[in-house]
């Protein structure tokens, strides 16, 4: 039997992060682990909870490479190590040369196709955990200064 999974109210982000995220996307976005989230041209979860969101893996997502100008994700945060790596440079693959790529999470990616733009530590209250949201700019491996 397939356990259901169901978002907790801390995996939707607060107003002032969603508007903040929102204020950063630039043309065709993607939005991967999407959730409830409202952001996103394109939305795609593993568990989809309306039919605006597309049931797909991050681990290979179903869009040809540099199909959208900016990439958000948020991805689950009891993830294995080198699983992190695989899902960045999914994340990489699809977004086009220029574009952006934002990611929240409590580790900070790395790739030579991309420049770190922007660090924002996140925090939802006191005493609560903290995240960072990183902000990428998409570049081809010759730019890397």
């Amino acid at each position: 039997m397939k356990k259901k999974v169901k978002l907790q109210p801390s995996w939707v982000w607060r107003k002032e992060i969603e508007d903040f995220v929102r204020g950063k996307i630039i043309g065709k976005s993607l939005n991967i682990c999407a959730g409830k989230s409202p952001l996103g041209d394109v939305k795609v979860d593993l568990d989809p909870q309306n039919s605006s969101v597309i049931k797909g893996d991050m681990k290979k997502l179903p869009f040809p490479d540099e199909s959208f100008d900016t990439v958000i994700q948020d991805p689950p945060w009891k993830i294995g190590y080198f699983d992190r790596w695989q899902i960045f440079f999914e994340c990489v693959r699809v977004c086009r040369i220029g574009g952006r790529i934002i990611y929240n999470a409590y580790w900070i990616p790395e790739s030579k196709l991309v420049e770190l733009q922007e660090i924002i530590v996140r925090q939802d209250g006191a005493f609560t955990n903290s995240s960072v949201i990183s902000i990428f700019k998409r570049i081809t491996p010759d730019e890397k200064t």
